[in-house]
């Protein structure tokens, strides 16, 4: 099992009745191998609210939960749909999804995930989301470093 410091970027792209909206954030997280697959976890913040972000990609399938001030798990699977609860500090609402693109490839601790999936969220439409994940080692502190090699 090997374990990485990463940096995270997430750039997401939702198209709804005719109009886009695109956000890009940054994190730092782990990257771990399990056997066949991988588990990121990162932590972002919005509006004051931390979110922890746990990704696990196994094969053709991916599982993202959040917790924190947003909680959700949702399952992606090119061609299914997956319906779930979306939890706020509001109350909870069932969210569906269907999965039209799913596509990783992580070695040696870096790698891409991009997913396309239409969104629903209690009765209402959401459209296409875009996300696209691109990890990178974090590089090492050359402070620790050199301390490490005196050691």
């Amino acid at each position: 099992m090997a374990e990485h410091h990463v940096r995270v970027t997430i750039h997401t792209l939702q198209r709804r009745d005719g109009e886009r909206d695109s956000m890009s954030q940054r994190a730092e997280g782990r990257l771990i191998q399990e056997g066949e697959g991988w588990l990121l976890t990162y932590t972002t913040e919005e509006n004051g609210l931390a979110t922890l972000t746990t990704l696990h990609l196994s094969g053709e399938r991916a599982t993202l939960t959040r917790s924190g001030a947003i909680g959700s798990q949702m399952v992606f699977q090119q061609g299914q749909t997956h319906t779930s609860l979306y939890e706020t500090p509001y109350g909870k609402l069932p969210l569906s999804l269907r999965t039209q693109r799913l596509e990783w490839e992580l070695e040696q601790g870096e790698g891409k995930i991009f997913l396309i999936y239409q969104l629903s969220l209690g009765p209402a439409d959401m459209g296409e989301t875009r996300l696209r994940l691109t990890v990178t080692k974090k590089a090492a502190d050359p402070a620790a470093q050199a301390k490490e090699t005196f050691l």
